[in-house]
């Protein structure tokens, strides 16, 4: 008997669990939000963006800032990350950078339920693309398997570097 009602209680548990999966929806909406490129992330390229980060704060791109680091790939986001969660909470401020991460592909239940969870819980910010058509004008021609970091001249690309490791993105970000 406690094996069948175990049975049934399992059953009810997963038709609940796909029931939350099937409409699982987007926890931002798109109001707000922009990306801009001339040429994509090439030299001479004038850039431009307003994302919501981690915490649902709207963050733009000023001309003050002087890097932005883009990840277009799950691996690449977690070289950046684990160098960051290594810094102080102001290291990215401090540099006059942004960190933008495409979290597009990412299915939304999978994002919801653990990746904005621990994204949450870093010290630093994130400036995230949850829709492709935000990481299209940012992909022209872009390699998406690295890290790519924009230096930038009041929001014009003026050199852009590619990392793979943390040694690689310590390097460019000096």
């Amino acid at each position: 008997m406690a094996k069948k009602i175990g049975l049934i209680f399992g059953v009810i548990i997963l038709l609940l669990g796909s029931v939350v999966f099937l409409n699982s929806s987007e926890t931002f909406t798109q109001e707000g939000f922009y990306t801009k490129a001339s040429n994509g992330l090439n030299v001479g390229s004038s850039i431009d963006f307003a994302l919501p980060n981690q915490h649902e704060k709207v963050n733009k791109l000023s001309n003050e800032t002087s890097k932005v680091i883009f990840v277009f790939e799950k691996s690449t986001s977690h070289v950046v990350k684990g160098y960051l969660s290594k810094q102080n909470g102001s290291f990215l401020e401090s540099k006059n950078a942004m960190f933008v991460a495409d979290i597009s592909p990412m299915p939304t239940v999978i994002r919801n339920m653990f990746a904005m969870p621990d994204l949450k819980k870093s010290a630093y910010s994130v400036e995230l693309m949850f829709d492709g058509k935000l990481a299209t004008p940012f992909t022209n021609g872009a390699d998406k398997s690295v890290i790519t970091i924009v230096t930038l001249d009041n929001k014009k690309v003026v050199n852009v570097k590619k990392a793979s490791t943390e040694a690689e993105l310590i390097n460019a970000l000096n």
